[in-house]
C-alpha cells in the first residue's frame, strides 16, 4: 500500500511539474510577442516605415526566429504591409475575408482587437501548424500604432 501511494504521490508531482513548466513557457510565448511588436514599433519609429519594413520582412533577420515574426497591416483594411515568412500575402486585400474553421475572420478581429486599446491585445483562432500540418490554435499579439496594426503571433 505504501508503495502504491509513492507511486501515485511521484506521478502527481510529477504532473503539477509539467502543467508548471507549460504555464511558464506559455508566460514565455506570450512575453516574446509582446516584447517584439515594442521592439518593432520602437524601431519603425526610430527609422521609419521604409527601413523598419525591409528589416520586418528580411526572413534571416533578428525580427524573425523560432516561430516569432513581426507582420504590419494597414489599419483600416488589414492589408499586410509585411510578412518575412510568405511574402506572396504583402499587399494581398482579400486576407480581410479570410476565416478560419471556426468562420472566425482572423484579420478583422485582428484589427479590431489593435484598434480596442492603446495597450494592445489578443487574437485567438485556428490556423494549420506549418510543422506538424494540424489545425492548431495561435494567439497573436496585436497592437495599433501610426495606421497601422503590429503583432507577432505563436502556435499553443
Amino acid at each position: 500500500m505504501n508503495m502504491v501511494l509513492r507511486s501515485i504521490g511521484a506521478a502527481f508531482v510529477s504532473f503539477l511539474m509539467i502543467m508548471t513548466v507549460s504555464s511558464a513557457m506559455a508566460q514565455d510565448k506570450e512575453a516574446t510577442a509582446k516584447d517584439l511588436v515594442d521592439k518593432a514599433i520602437t524601431l519603425y519609429d526610430e527609422v521609419g516605415q521604409e527601413k523598419s519594413f525591409a528589416v520586418f520582412n528580411d526572413k534571416d533577420g533578428e525580427y524573425v526566429f523560432d516561430e516569432f515574426y513581426v507582420i504590419v497591416a494597414d489599419g483600416e483594411k488589414g492589408t499586410f504591409l509585411t510578412h518575412a515568412i510568405n511574402p506572396k500575402l504583402v499587399n494581398n486585400p482579400g486576407l480581410w475575408d479570410l476565416q478560419d474553421v471556426n468562420s472566425k475572420f482572423i484579420i478583422r478581429d485582428m484589427v479590431e482587437t489593435g484598434k480596442a486599446s492603446p495597450d494592445g491585445g489578443w487574437s485567438d483562432y485556428t490556423w494549420t501548424h506549418p510543422q506538424t500540418k494540424k489545425l492548431a490554435e495561435k494567439k497573436t499579439w496585436v497592437k495599433a500604432h501610426d495606421g497601422k496594426i503590429f503583432m507577432v503571433g505563436y502556435y499553443e
